[in-house]
């Protein structure tokens, strides 16, 4: 709450991103297993896959022959992030119209501060209603959104929603929403410490939720502190809004397995 304002963050998910956009560009891809990250006979990895191809259990990240062998009739598409980045700033265009506090984390997601807009939209599910429509009309791209008065639990609300979803979580219902899901939904565990936090009997965020903050931070030190915070849905950094961007990336994949630090040395440079 301030000055008796309670706060309303919007986070929108476009939904397979560069998949919808390349069935945009080709309409007999839809409702096929899809794969964007280039050649299944390389070495490099899957960058989106539709939900059709997700059945196989085919994921971001994967490497690409993985994902070959897991799904061989899936269509694979080579990467194009020079066109996902012209969308993607439309887009954010689109949601300064929403919000004049936008923070992109990422080419596909945004988190909209509309604490205080309710006189513009009424409430912010009926702001987030809005900006699908909008986004659908302008674009033909499918989203999905969460809210709430945090950041964390309006993105993992996002992620339920999916796909073409919106879940609107009401001030102080985000400790219910979250006390059934399972601990690995806490952005920031992966698959190492979902395994530490279960060997302690932990396995959902309600778990979590009945352990003092205290033995948490005992048991895991700072990371235990940040864990019993999420838990209770709280965020552990305040709403950034930059003009300037977060974070600037290059990379290559080898095209066969390479040990000679001097190759790695001169990749680097290139980088």
């Amino acid at each position: 709450m301030i000055s008796g304002i309670t706060r309303q963050i919007l986070h929108v998910d476009m939904d397979a991103f560069f998949v919808s956009i390349e069935e945009l560009q080709n309409p007999t891809l839809k409702e096929k297993p899809v794969v964007v990250g280039g050649n299944p006979e390389g070495r490099g990895v899957v960058a989106a896959a539709s939900y059709e191809a997700r059945k196989f259990g085919i994921h971001s990240s994967m490497p690409i022959r993985t994902a070959r062998r897991l799904c061989p009739q899936a269509i694979f598409l080579p990467s194009r992030h020079s066109l996902y980045g012209e969308v993607s700033e439309a887009l954010r265009k689109v949601f300064n119209n929403f919000s004049p506090i936008v923070e992109m984390v990422s080419i596909d997601e945004a988190y909209l501060n509309l604490t205080g807009c309710n006189r513009l939209y009424g409430s912010a599910s009926r702001a987030a209603d809005q900006l699908i429509r909008t986004v659908r009309k302008q674009f033909n791209l499918p989203c999905s959104v969460g809210v709430s008065t945090t950041k964390l639990v309006s993105k993992i609300a996002s992620d339920q929603a999916k796909p073409r979803g919106l879940l609107c979580i009401f001030p102080g219902h985000e400790r219910a929403f979250l006390h059934p899901l399972p601990i690995r939904r806490l952005p920031g565990v992966g698959k190492v410490t979902e395994t530490q936090i279960k060997n302690l009997g932990i396995h959902t965020i309600g778990d979590l939720q009945k352990i003092p903050s205290k033995e948490l931070t005992e048991k895991f030190g700072k990371f235990g502190k940040w864990l019993s915070l999420k838990s209770q849905g709280q965020d552990t950094s305040t709403y950034e809004y930059r003009k300037t961007p977060l974070s600037i990336s290059h990379e290559t994949t080898f095209s066969e397995d390479r040990s000679d630090p001097e190759v790695f040395e001169q990749t680097l440079s290139y980088l």
